[in-house]
């Protein structure tokens, strides 16, 4: 039960990913991410379009784990985004970013990448020890505030990060 739950939170347009408008054209990073990352060189600075971006390089040259890792960490952090702004109906922009980033990518590659995750989600131990040691994101989330109708920063006034990152972690991921 709890692993169809997690596959319909963190791939619902994975598989069907479609051809979008390209919103995010502004949120681009200084320096554009353009490599599958290890995990020693993923940072909480890194947004979820920063994961997203390396997640689809690690699926075009077939490393499906590393993937799979970077996907986790930018689902997780995109979740801890859209409970720390003010407008909760920019939470869209996750899976406009999926489609756009993915959709371009070789359906076979996606689907195997997509049985790569079905396997993490039945055990995510791993991916939540390395999720707690990296720690909750420490950037301002402008792929997402931007979409949205705010006012001031565009996040919550005196959001509770721990509270947050606690239900991202166990809520949302289902850490053990």
């Amino acid at each position: 039960m709890q692993r169809g739950f997690l596959w319909a939170l963190l791939v619902p347009s994975l598989l069907l990913c479609a051809s979008a408008s390209n919103l995010f054209e502004e949120n681009k990073p200084q320096v554009q991410i353009n490599s599958c990352m290890e995990r020693i060189e993923i940072k909480n600075s890194q947004t979820p379009v920063d994961l997203f971006n390396s997640s689809a390089k690690c699926i075009e040259e077939g490393k499906y784990p590393q993937a799979v890792e970077l996907y986790l960490i930018a689902t997780a952090y995109g979740y801890y985004d859209g409970a720390r702004v003010v407008d909760k109906s920019t939470r869209q922009v996750l899976d406009t970013l999926k489609t756009e980033i993915f959709g371009p990518l070789d359906a076979t590659k996606r689907n195997q990448f997509a049985e790569v995750l079905r396997a993490r989600l039945d055990d995510m131990k791993s991916s939540c020890n390395f999720l707690e040691k990296l720690g909750k994101p420490m950037y301002y989330p402008k792929y997402m505030v931007q979409n949205g109708v705010t006012r001031g920063d565009g996040l919550i006034l005196n959001y509770d990060a721990r509270t947050i990152w606690e239900d991202t972690r166990f809520s949302y991921l289902k850490c053990p």
